[in-house]
């Protein structure tokens, strides 16, 4: 007596129904061949094509497509100190009598940025480089016209410089000039973003309680809702379980410290607590 299977008893893909199935999908159900097989972003779970393009389930390319293209903070903050930078010339050159030719030099230095710190802000892709080297090539038109103070401006440039190269590798700024990010930066940066906010700002509460005890009931609140909604086997997962029980240690443990260190100190010090 064989106990082989048919062909025709085997699974067969929904897809493809003259193809052997290879698998199921883990939301629906359904039987995949090797075709249909899709592992979505962050994913080791096998989806078919169907499941796959739903927001839910490739939930990290839901949230580069929600991000893409869209102006960021720091886009905003460039193009804000751009603004100030376009007034604060005029109004400097307005404001006294008339000025000196280093003036007008400087003037002219402090505008040539603005095309860079606008383009920043409309999203041109050249931009994005063009702010890192900027404040180098200020300090170095303000030596020029300064050789005594040379060292005194690239000193100076080095913090905006840090900074740019920080925005530089901003994985939020660099969607919105709509260039490629890896998936393990995309899942880092929604894992920091939502990847359950409320257990992170119960940890923040429960630091903050150390200093201000009134916050310390909010640490225990938003530490026991968060630590209820970490299901690492969800997809999305939710994690941060640790951050969630951090907050409730803390904002326990921070009024008895104000109880059993402040106030004894209040009243060896300064004799504030009153003893009948």
């Amino acid at each position: 007596m064989s106990l082989e299977v048919p062909p025709s008893a085997q699974p067969h893909c929904a897809v493809h129904p003259d193809v052997l199935a290879g698998g199921t999908c883990s939301r629906c159900g359904a039987f995949v061949c090797a075709d249909c097989v899709r592992f979505p972003l962050g994913s080791e779970r096998v989806f078919c094509v169907a499941c796959s393009k739903r927001p839910e389930v490739d939930y990290l390319e839901a949230f580069r497509l929600e991000h893409w293209g869209r102006r960021d903070s720091w886009a905003w903050t460039v193009g804000m100190l751009t603004l100030s930078l376009l007034l604060g010339v005029f109004l400097s050159l307005a404001s006294g009598g008339a000025p000196s030719r280093k003036e007008w030099l400087f003037s002219a230095l402090y505008l040539a940025s603005v095309p860079v710190g606008g383009a920043f802000f409309l999203g041109r892709p050249w931009a994005r480089p063009a702010l890192v080297v900027t404040p180098l090539v200020l300090a170095l038109g303000a030596g020029v016209l300064e050789p005594a103070q040379r060292i005194h401006h690239l000193l100076s440039a080095l913090p905006f410089m840090f900074v740019a190269v920080l925005i530089h590798r901003d994985v939020r700024n660099r969607l919105f000039f709509r260039q490629p990010v890896t998936p393990g930066a995309l899942a880092a940066m929604w894992n920091r973003l939502r990847n359950n906010p409320i257990a992170r700002q119960a940890f923040h509460f429960g630091l903050s309680g150390l200093l201000m005890p009134l916050l310390s009931p909010l640490a225990v609140v938003c530490g026991v809702v968060g630590l209820f909604r970490v299901k690492p086997q969800a997809h999305p997962p939710i994690g941060r379980r640790g951050q969630a029980l951090a907050g409730i240690v803390l904002g326990v443990l921070s009024p008895l410290l104000w109880v059993l260190v402040l106030l004894p100190y209040l009243d060896q010090h300064f004799g504030l607590v009153r003893k009948d």
